[in-house]
């Protein structure tokens, strides 16, 4: 993470990130959205399950094997800290729940499983849906797994491989795509690769969010090229992801939201 860019995106962020509870925003839509999903306070039914689990996971002093995709051997981490560090925090893993049941989403793909707490929340939106997760690291999927099953989460389907070798063949199975969370390999070549894999299996309810979006200059990149695609009606920046929407019935629109 190129953390000098980070921090001047985010002090620009805040200058631009005027709508807040939808005010100065005229589409019935997004105002709907902004009130109705994104700043929605109701504890849901799954919340409290979830946030114990998250919780026990920050306890964990256990030590797992974790790919270094630097060197390619492993490196030693608690989960705990894996919890503290990479995984999303409850502000943003609830947005993302409610994001997904906002359009009843029964199809849903994510890039990037970790410990699976995201993954968990997804899979909470339509228990009859079926969530479909991708990670590289074994462990972390062993780990994943596990932490499924003990919230009895049996939607749920992770494949352990490299995103580049496994996604064309899981959206080969898939007949389109309510939902889907990109959080995997944080490069402008593969996001914007992704995305324009998984496009053809969007429809115009179908809600793509793009984690970490100014993690770099490169990804900041790939999220601009991502807003100004043609399909793209309407895009919401809350700095730390990016939220595309395909409705048709929308005239184009960008939005920075205060979140």
């Amino acid at each position: 993470m190129n953390r000098t860019f980070t921090i001047k995106s985010y002090l620009l962020y805040l200058l631009r990130a005027r709508h807040k509870k939808g005010y100065g925003i005229h589409s019935p839509f997004v105002f709907n959205l902004l009130n109705s999903v994104f700043y929605e306070q109701s504890p849901y039914y799954c919340y409290e399950n979830i946030e114990d689990f998250r919780e026990k996971l920050l306890r964990s002093k256990e030590m797992i094997d974790v790919t270094d995709h630097g060197t390619g051997g492993y490196t030693k981490r608690r989960i705990c800290d894996i919890a503290r560090r990479s995984v999303k925090c409850t502000k943003y893993a609830q947005l993302l729940f409610r994001l997904a049941n906002c359009n009843r989403s029964s199809t849903i793909l994510e890039l990037g499983t970790c410990l699976g707490l995201t993954t968990l929340y997804l899979s909470q939106v339509n228990r009859n849906g079926k969530v479909v997760t991708i990670d590289a690291d074994e462990n972390i999927c062993r780990l994943a797994r596990e932490n499924f099953k003990t919230l009895g989460a049996d939607n749920i389907e992770l494949c352990c491989g490299k995103v580049d070798e496994v996604l064309s063949g899981i959206l080969e199975k898939l007949p389109s795509l309510d939902f889907v969370f990109f959080d995997a390999n944080h490069t402008q070549e593969a996001t914007l690769k992704y995305f324009e894999m998984c496009l053809p299996k969007a429809h115009k309810s179908s809600i793509f969010v793009f984690d970490d979006i100014y993690r770099s200059q490169e990804m900041s990149l790939a999220w601009q090229q991502i807003t100004q695609h043609p399909d793209v009606r309407l895009s919401i920046d809350i700095f730390e992801m990016g939220i595309v929407f395909f409705n048709t019935d929308l005239f184009k629109q960008d939005y920075i939201v205060a979140f």
